[in-house]
């Protein structure tokens, strides 16, 4: 089953990964240690960053009434967000207990040559090895209502609470997630189509949730997409998932709006080898005027 062969993939990358994410949560967690959650105090430390610049993420514990579970929510910062005080895109960026680490360092990159702007990236980190692929089995999927509960929370509690921290632009925000995370991502396209500006769905396991992918295809025969800009990026090798996702990439190419979506497939890659290249590549995509 993918589920059972991601598992044991991620399994044998996590450790390395996970010390990215746990650096900088330690780093974070240390800079922002006198900060109360959710109280006037929190807000007034953030909005001014003084010492956490230096390292320009900050770390949250987060209790969600929503999902009834407890993690902690990861924030990073731009180069000069204490200088300035524009608004700034908004990238969620899921599984972050691994993924937080590239997904707040290239966009901070990209952004010197101007190819993205300057953006704020947050995660969600729940934690030990288990905990976190249990629970974005939880929130990604379909069973028991999972994925719709962490959607509402994404929107009433998660987005809301980054919000009123930092200076968000609440018309720019973009939703990342690879594999469980990318068909999370794509049913949140289509099942909240305002929620985000952009999408990045990287190799969507959509051979996971049949039923997501007859409900997308039947949307679309009777109206063309219109959802936000979305890209889908997939490792040629992905056959279970490409052949999965046909009849949904057939359908998009109908779209009303042929630059709201993008579809972009990596020769002879694999499903973890496509990460970087496709989140770079689809940030440029996302982007660009």
């Amino acid at each position: 089953m993918h589920t059972n062969r991601l598992a044991a993939v991620l399994m044998a990358m996590c450790f390395a990964c996970t010390a990215s994410a746990a650096t900088a949560t330690a780093t974070a967690t240390a800079t922002a240690q006198n900060t109360e959650q959710n109280t006037a105090q929190d807000i007034n430390k953030t909005s001014a960053p003084t010492a956490e610049a230096r390292t320009g993420v900050h770390v949250y514990d987060f209790s969600s009434k929503l999902m009834k579970d407890e993690f902690k929510i990861a924030v990073s910062l731009p180069f000069g967000y204490g200088r300035k005080e524009a608004t700034y895109p908004l990238i969620l960026s899921l599984d972050g207990d691994v993924m937080f680490g590239l997904t707040r360092e290239v966009p901070r990159l990209m952004s010197f040559e101007g190819t993205v702007p300057e953006v704020i990236v947050v995660s969600i980190l729940y934690g030990d090895f288990r905990s976190w692929i249990a629970k974005r089995q939880r929130d990604f999927h379909s069973k028991d209502g999972g994925a719709d509960i962490f959607l509402k929370a994404l929107r009433d509690e998660i987005i809301p609470f980054v919000s009123e921290r930092y200076r968000v632009n609440a018309d720019d925000k973009t939703l990342y997630g690879h594999s469980s995370g990318g068909v999370f991502a794509l049913y949140t396209a289509f099942e909240d189509p305002t929620l985000f500006n952009r999408v990045l769905a990287s190799t969507p396991s959509l051979e996971e949730e049949p039923a997501w992918a007859e409900s997308m295809v039947k949307t679309l025969a009777d109206k063309p997409y219109s959802g936000p800009k979305l890209i889908i990026t997939l490792g040629s090798k992905e056959t279970q998932t490409k052949a999965a996702l046909a009849p949904l990439l057939a359908d998009l190419g109908k779209s009303e709006k042929p630059v709201q979506f993008r579809y972009k497939e990596y020769e002879g890659v694999t499903h973890m080898a496509v990460i970087a290249g496709a989140y770079a590549d689809g940030l440029r995509w996302l982007f660009q005027k």
